[in-house]
Parts: C-alpha cells; structure tokens; sequence
C-alpha cells in the first residue's frame, strides 16, 4: 500500500510539472504563431528528421510487473525554424521525458490498484468464508475430541470395576 501512495505522489508531481510545461510552451508556441503564421511552422516543423523512440521493460513492484520505460533517442533541434521557437525546442527533451515518466507511473499506478483489488477480495473471502468455516471445524472436532475423551474415561472405569470385581471374585 506504501509503494501506491509513493508512485502516485510521484504521478502527481510529474502530471503537475507536465502542466506547467505546456502551458509554458503554450505561450511560446501562440506567440511564434502569431509572429509567423502556422504555415511557416508546419514547414519548419516537417524538416525536423527522426524520430522519438522509446525503450520499454518491464520491472517487478510488490509481486506486479510495472512498465519501465526510457527515451533512447530524440531528434536534434532544426534551425529552420523562426527563433521564436527556440524555447520550444529547448524544453522539448524536458518535456518528452516528463510525458514519458508520466506514463509510466499511471501505468504502475493502474496495475498497482488492480492488484490491491485483487489482494483485497482475498482477504474478504478469506475473513467472511475460509475462517468462519476452519473455525466451525475447529470447534466441531474438539467437541468430538471431548466426547471421545469422555467415552473413555467411562470405558476405563468400568475396565477397572470389572477388573476389580474380578480379582475380588477370585
């Protein structure tokens, strides 16, 4: 339970800062649209060569396997495009890694409360069904064993009076 509150804390901060970059890149990207049109953008943007990849795994959490993922390679910044955008390219690193970290830890925090569901009907069966029934067990054999205990102790007493009134007969 301590491990889901850590990665969603963590979830939070990374969606939070998240956020803030792309209101910050918001900012720069209306502006440059502003200054230059979307067109010029668009084929500034489109000489940009390569992609984004991403190298996933996975790894193991409390007995859950959890995505583990990592950018490998990310284009270089173009100089086709207008300065405006510079800030942009600058924090495009920054701000893929976050997407990244983001979707990983929603992925862990997803499979971690799916396990926690799962350990939890579990339990409730095991409190509501498995012990009640072991405990109905329990007390029906030791009043077996008591009866059984009983009938002996009867069984031996008269062993021992029938013992008795045989060597007193003899």
């Amino acid at each position: 339970m301590q491990e889901f509150y850590t990665v969603y804390r963590k979830a939070f901060e990374s969606r939070r800062r998240l956020h803030e970059m792309l209101n910050e890149i918001y900012k720069s990207y209306s502006h440059a649209v502003a200054i230059h049109g979307l067109e010029i953008l668009d084929t500034g943007a489109n000489t940009i060569n390569g992609t984004v990849e991403v190298v996933a795994g996975t790894r193991n959490v409390m007995g859950v396997v959890a995505p583990s993922m990592e950018i490998s390679s990310i284009p270089m910044h173009t100089p086709a495009l207008p300065i405006e955008v510079a800030d942009i390219q600058v924090k495009r690193n920054e701000f893929l890694e976050t997407l990244v970290s983001v979707a990983e830890y929603e992925k862990e925090l997803i499979e971690l409360a799916m396990e926690i569901s799962r350990v939890r009907r579990v339990v409730m069966m095991l409190e509501k069904v498995l012990i009640p029934r072991l405990i109905t067990t329990i007390r029906y054999l030791m009043m077996k064993f008591d009866e059984m205990e009983r009938e002996e102790k009867v069984r031996s007493m008269k062993i021992k009076s029938l013992l008795l009134q045989r060597s007193e007969g003899v």
